[in-house]
């Protein structure tokens, strides 16, 4: 035992590494293993309607790349103006055939997690100086961690198509263009203009996003730009062409502020406006710092509370020979409460309310990621500036204890993930409960007997019974007869399957 904790006190960043990295792949082998139960539903069958006809009377990739185009036409008309969105709700894996339904969870899980390494990555290595891939893979697999087992509503987060497509995915190629932008910013000369190209086709994508991802996009590469105007007028004539180059994030900026009118203006958002009622401008901006303030608390959990802890040696490393200048704290925090509240401002404006649970889960996602990066900023400036406070002596201590620090935190970490009172709490505690006692294969099970009737050709006139098993995970909503709530799902999947009818009954 003494001779392992010699050995983790010598290279403390490669031992935590390998335990991490370990930890969060035995998190996520449950989640990707609910994936295979999980179905098409809800709006799946709404947006897909055009596409699965097509490649059902043609099986043809370029038939379906038309009905795409052609649905996205029609919601920018009819419905929202999210053209980026849309377009790609249309390609659900299940509109091939639902057995590919599964690839939902790796697509989202991919997205989410590459796009997060890739931002950790260039901050760390290109802005803080960072050397050590382990330092930086122990943040990144934290941050990820606490993103994927804290998620307000992992079954709209992961496990169904059009909901993560919404909103994960496209929280997700925001990572992209920021890693993208800041990569800009700091690349030689002959791969400059490579990721300011990917910058510029990402801003595309993130104007036709849903509006609060959409937003944050127009805001980041504004703010990067003023930065830069402000850089060069602070060094004068001491500016030289590297300072200039960097004006050219005005191409992805006007690129993003095109695309997000082109969405904002679309002739379908008045239409919609008039399913929900809206507040002012003024208005929605003051109360998106009040519900920025309520869920920042909301969120600071104990298990995030001790991610962040265990962090706190690893980040002091890593800054302690950082040669970037950091700002002060106050001011970063300030920005960073600044973006968060612009999160909620495009719902509290368009429907007077603090978002669903699927715009939640993208805020509590980037809600740790900028707590993650003050953290970087608030060691660096204090390593700087600060050497003899309390915080640094403090730090100093932990720093000598490592190891014990490390175990025991680790301790803490584990009893919250594993005993919390409700067992939905954590994704990977939920997921193994569904498949430990069977609800997740008696809820494939009960649809499959659905999607065969579904698929009978010879059968216009279809009854099916409630479902019974619901996995938290899973479960979305299901189909009722004429005059529920849920009525409208029956005639998405009629149009879809191209049925006559479809009614509910109770089990015998």
């Amino acid at each position: 035992m003494k001779k392992l904790w010699t050995k983790i006190k010598r290279d403390p960043d490669r031992w935590m590494f390998g335990a991490a990295l370990t930890a969060f792949l035995a998190s996520m082998i449950p989640l990707w293993a609910m994936g295979f139960y999980t179905v098409p539903g809800c709006d799946d069958y709404t947006y897909g309607v055009k596409t699965h006809a097509a490649w059902k009377a043609a099986g043809s990739l370029g038939a379906v790349i038309g009905a795409a185009f052609e649905t996205t036409a029609e919601y920018w008309h009819e419905w929202q103006g999210t053209y980026s969105s849309i377009f790609l709700m249309t390609l659900s894996p299940g509109i091939l055939d639902e057995k590919w339904y599964f690839l939902t969870v790796f697509l989202m899980t991919g997205m989410l997690g590459g796009s997060l390494c890739a931002l950790i990555h260039v901050v760390l290595k290109r802005y803080v100086g960072s050397a050590s891939r382990h330092q930086r893979g122990i943040c990144a697999l934290t941050i990820l961690f606490l993103s994927f087992q804290t998620m307000v509503s992992p079954a709209d987060g992961l496990f169904w198509y059009n909901g993560a497509l919404h909103y994960v995915f496209m929280q997700s190629v925001l990572f992209f263009q920021a890693a993208a932008l800041l990569s800009f910013w700091k690349a030689r000369r002959g791969r400059r203009a490579a990721f300011l190209l990917l910058s510029g086709f990402l801003a595309f994508v993130l104007g036709g996003a849903n509006l609060l991802t959409g937003l944050q996009s127009c805001i980041l590469t504004a703010f990067l730009l003023l930065y830069t105007l402000y850089d060069i007028r602070r060094k004068g004539k001491e500016s030289g062409p590297e300072e200039r180059w960097r004006l050219w994030a005005l191409l992805p900026l006007a690129v993003n502020l095109i695309g997000f009118a082109f969405n904002v203006l679309a002739p379908g958002n008045s239409i919609r406006e008039t399913t929900a009622e809206g507040m002012g401008a003024a208005a929605a901006i003051a109360l998106s710092f009040y519900w920025a303030a309520v869920y920042a608390a909301e969120w600071t959990t104990l298990l995030a509370l001790a991610g962040f802890l265990l962090l706190l040696p690893v980040i002091r490393r890593m800054v302690e020979a950082a040669e970037t200048p950091f700002f002060r704290p106050w001011r970063t925090a300030f920005l960073s409460f600044c973006v968060f509240a612009a999160m909620f401002t495009p719902t509290l404006y368009a429907s007077s309310s603090d978002g669903p649970p699927r715009c939640k889960n993208v805020m509590r996602v980037t809600y740790y990621v900028l707590v993650f990066f003050n953290l970087v900023n608030a060691m660096g400036w204090y390593s700087q500036k600060k050497r003899g406070s309390l915080f640094f002596r403090l730090n100093e201590e932990v720093q000598k204890s490592y190891p014990a620090w490390l175990a025991a935190l680790g301790a803490v970490l584990c009893a919250v993930f594993l005993l919390p009172a409700d067992k939905n709490t954590y994704t990977s505690v939920s997921a193994i409960r569904s498949l430990a006692n069977g609800e997740a294969a008696r809820y494939y099970e009960e649809n499959a007997r659905r999607l065969a009737l579904y698929n009978d050709d010879g059968l216009k006139d279809v009854t099916v019974t409630y479902l019974t098993a619901k996995p938290y995970l899973l479960f979305k909503a299901d189909v009722g007869n004429e005059g529920s709530q849920d009525y409208w799902i029956n005639i998405s999947i009629v149009d879809y399957y191209g049925k006559d009818s479809l009614t509910v009954t109770e089990e015998e």
